[in-house]
């Protein structure tokens, strides 16, 4: 009987979005490739039951950035060199080497993933002192302008989200043959064919027939609150979604407040796949993995905050391929949402189908192939 194979999935919960590529990748091996592989999930700084002096900074990560965002681009911007990532990864593998380590040597795999770049000078390091003869992928859940940190020489192919993202790679000396335009990973749900969005928003408890537009915030997003009050005043057919990404203010605040429209308040889902499919345009901030999830579903997207420096060119991104908007304040949120409404939604049906273009809804399961087909060659 032929060996399952198995795949260890490095991941971290500084943010959504390296937790959530790794789980849709997860999720897309099981539904290939079911019961002829295993796979692990595993943050080796907080699963780890050894010390670390990486814990506080992954615990802290979300407050660090919303706290001092100017510090935080500053520090972004200024090690975001192929020399300067040489000397981070000296120290990330001094720290993190033996964590990852205990982990490949408990689950013994055939593939390791890596979802976030601090893992990938260390995890190269763990598989050449153990001596073994495995592939090591990496999945960047950047989707533009990607921190040079993220090209460390150990991996053996690199799952990247975009053209913009693979000059950044060559510009680190990265070859072509371990480039590979996959998208960011999305729930695979993403790929289904023959959406019924009617039905969907029925069992939803949305209305059929409105314009449905979907906010989607989190700890780390300012703005929503007063640009949901932008909508009162609009004269269209429409409902709104608020889901708080775990933001317990914003979603007590929005609770105990009064609109104009109907609305859905939700603090934290797990179906974000089904609310995105059910609308009709996102409202966000230029989160990567977000803004893949809402160019999977197609949706036209209006950006409301970012991230200095890390985020930045996510907007460029967006606003140049025509899949979206970036607004500064309400009064442009309003201008903008009326743009895209009048004359029959002309406009937001553009926006839309340029979206669409650009959206890799089965980047999940492309990861998922191209690692299996891998394996089955080496085997």
């Amino acid at each position: 009987m032929e060996q399952k194979k198995r795949f260890l999935i490095l991941t971290s919960d500084a943010g959504f979005g390296h937790r959530s590529a790794a789980m849709s990748v997860s999720r897309a091996l099981t539904i290939l490739f079911g019961e002829d592989q295993v796979n692990l999930v595993v943050n080796p700084i907080l699963d780890s039951p050894s010390l670390s002096l990486m814990k506080p900074i992954e615990k802290n990560y979300d407050k660090g950035v919303r706290n001092a965002p100017s510090l935080w681009r500053l520090g972004y911007e200024f090690s975001d060199s192929r020399h300067f990532s040489e000397l981070m990864e000296g120290a990330l593998t001094l720290f993190l080497q033996r964590n990852i380590g205990d982990f490949v040597k408990s689950f013994m795999p055939h593939a390791i993933l890596l979802t976030n770049p601090m893992f990938n000078a260390p995890a190269g390091k763990v598989r050449q002192e153990q001596e073994l003869n495995i592939p090591l992928f990496a999945v960047v859940t950047d989707l533009a302008d990607v921190h040079s940190l993220w090209f460390a020489p150990g991996p053996d192919l690199f799952f990247i989200a975009s053209d913009w993202a693979k000059v950044k790679a060559l510009g680190n000396r990265v070859p072509l043959r371990k480039l590979n335009i996959s998208g960011i990973p999305v729930n695979p749900k993403f790929a289904s064919e023959n959406i019924d969005k009617t039905k969907l928003r029925e069992g939803l408890g949305l209305q059929a027939d409105l314009i449905t537009i979907l906010f989607v915030s989190s700890i780390r997003v300012e703005h929503i609150l007063e640009n949901l009050h932008a909508l009162d005043n609009l004269e269209y057919p429409l409902q709104v979604v608020v889901i708080a990404g775990g933001n317990d203010d914003l979603y007590q605040a929005l609770l105990e407040d009064h609109f104009n429209f109907p609305v859905i308040i939700k603090n934290y889902v797990e179906n974000v796949p089904d609310w995105m499919l059910a609308s009709d345009m996102l409202v966000t901030k230029a989160g990567g993995l977000i803004l893949s999830e809402g160019l999977a579903a197609g949706l036209p997207v209006l950006l409301v905050d970012y991230l200095p420096g890390q985020e930045e060119s996510n907007v460029r991104y967006v606003t140049s391929h025509q899949a979206g908007a970036n607004v500064e304040n309400v009064g442009e949120f309003a201008t903008m949402i009326e743009f895209w409404l009048k004359n029959d939604q002309e406009q937001l049906k553009r926006t839309a189908a340029s979206s669409r273009l650009v959206g890799h809804p089965e980047a999940a399961l492309t990861v998922a192939k191209t690692m299996w087909e891998r394996l089955q060659k080496n085997s």
